[in-house]
Parts: structure tokens; C-alpha cells; sequence
């Protein structure tokens, strides 16, 4: 094998996903995967694929109802660590939810000038 058709191999074996060990899956890694979802979709972060940034109001809030309904089912088998950081993400993401939607509603009433 020629020294570049090996760096080809090596390039080609580096697009391949790697299945490495994961850690044991908890409620905080779970809800805290969906709040960054959610955070995603509150135009937050920016979305990890291609950078963009978008407010998609329907689907944060479906994700943050997810998490409420995650913490509801779970009560009585939280741990103290597990019902604090709920509680602490459910009012943080509410409160970004109602950014997102004033956000929102700004860039709405621009767009409408900008038209007219």
C-alpha cells in the first residue's frame, strides 16, 4: 500500500461512527438531553447539524411537556439530586420558552414592516 492510498484508508476509517462504551443512562443525563433539545429548538443553541438557529415554539414547548411529564411519572423515586435539577431546568426553560415566544413575535412585527 502506497503511503497515500494508506491516509486514504486512514480518512475513510475515520468517517466510520465508532461504537465506544457509553456511560449507564440516568434521569438527569435524559431530561438534561431533552432541555438541550428543547434549547435547540428555542433558538438557544444553535442547531449542531448545520449552525442555524430557528425558534420552533411548537416543538420546544412539546419537548419541555415532555420533561414535566418525565418528572410527574417519575415522583416518589427521585433522588434529592434528580427532583432539584428538574424543577430547576422545567422553570429555566419555561422561562426561556416565554423569551423565545416575545422573540418571536418581535421578529414577526419586523418581517411585517419590512413588507409593508
Amino acid at each position: 500500500m502506497t503511503k497515500n492510498e494508506d491516509s486514504d484508508a486512514q480518512a475513510n476509517r475515520a468517517d466510520i461512527p465508532q461504537d465506544v462504551p457509553l456511560p449507564d443512562p440516568t434521569l438527569i443525563g435524559l431530561a438534561s438531553g431533552l432541555a438541550t433539545q428543547a434549547m435547540i429548538s428555542l433558538g438557544i443553541f444553535p442547531n449542531p447539524v448545520d449552525g442555524s438557529t430557528h425558534i420552533l415554539l411548537h416543538q420546544g414547548k412539546h419537548l419541555i411537556e415532555t420533561i414535566a411529564l418525565l418528572d410527574e411519572k417519575t415522583k416518589g423515586n427521585q433522588t434529592e439530586e434528580e427532583t432539584k435539577m428538574l424543577t430547576k431546568v422545567l422553570h429555566e426553560l419555561r422561562m426561556l420558552y416565554v423569551a423565545a415566544q416575545n422573540e418571536k413575535q418581535k421578529r414577526n412585527r419586523e418581517e411585517a414592516i419590512a413588507e409593508s
